[in-house]
């Protein structure tokens, strides 16, 4: 009788067993599916909406300007940017903006940190742009970006997934003889390269979430040969932005598309912030 009661109570045991476990390793799949599809969210949302590409940049080591009131000496950078969508955008949101560092450095050291952001939207979804970085969304949702050296809107029912972006400093003092230190050290390098990288990203789908990439990877590395006006990168064609820069004429190897800018939002426009 003991021997057919410890039976009957191991197999009491084990049924029991069997029966907890199995509810545990469905959850244990569960759980692995949501993470798995949390973790396939999370990498669609940091892929990029756009490919860039540097074809120009110039710095004038000896820039001077100013108005009737304030004369500036020092120096002036500037870079053309084409940007080119990737097949991932508008997927499982309203708008993305990039944002993009151009670090400046010479063999002399450190010059200056240029941002520019571009913005993809589906249609009326961004309202405006102000020159300080700020978004302007339907609703009144305003998004207060980081400071930047220009920017951009295009609209899904742009016409092309091609777009050009400018991007420019100036580095400058008051007077010829008490320049910046940024400024000296530009005028006694022999090399001046770019780095550019992917700073954050700010997806807009109802409500806004800001997304630092993990990594500082450098997209495009450009190093700037000195001439006698100068250092310069690539080749420019006049009349390929709606704006006046300081360039070494030539052909590029495919010719960017004019842009027409619009001080209005509109769906067959792009809004631009010099």
């Amino acid at each position: 009788m003991i021997e057919k009661k410890l039976i009957l109570c191991a197999i009491v045991a084990i049924t029991i067993g069997i029966a907890t476990i199995i509810p545990l390793e469905y959850s244990m799949v569960a759980d692995a599916q949501a993470v798995a599809a949390a973790n396939a969210q999370a990498e669609l949302a940091a892929k990029p909406w756009f490919t860039i590409d540097v074809p120009y940049a110039y710095c004038n080591p000896n820039f001077s300007g100013g108005n009737s009131t304030t004369s500036l000496y020092g120096a002036s950078i500037q870079a053309v940017a084409n940007f080119s969508l990737t097949s991932d955008a508008l997927k499982n949101a309203d708008a993305r903006i990039e944002y993009y560092q151009f670090r400046v450095y010479s063999d002399q050291g450190p010059i200056v940190n240029m941002t520019y952001y571009i913005v993809q939207s589906k249609p009326y979804l961004v309202t405006g742009l102000s020159g300080a970085g700020t978004i302007y969304f339907e609703g009144g949702l305003i998004y207060d970006g980081t400071p930047s050296n220009g920017g951009q809107c295009l609209y899904d029912t742009y016409d092309s997934n091609f777009t050009i972006g400018f991007v420019s400093d100036h580095i400058v003092g008051n007077s010829p003889d008490n320049v910046p230190q940024a400024v000296t050290d530009l005028r006694n390098a022999q090399t001046l390269y770019i780095d550019v990288t992917r700073k954050c990203t700010v997806t807009f789908n109802g409500n806004i979430t800001v997304t630092t990439p993990s990594s500082n990877e450098v997209i495009q590395h450009i190093e700037l040969t000195k001439t006698d006006n100068g250092f310069a990168y690539g080749t420019y064609t006049i009349g390929t932005l709606p704006m006046p820069i300081e360039a070494i004429e030539g052909p590029i190897s495919t010719p960017a598309p004019t842009l027409t800018p619009s001080n209005e939002p509109s769906v067959n426009s792009t809004l631009q912030t010099p």
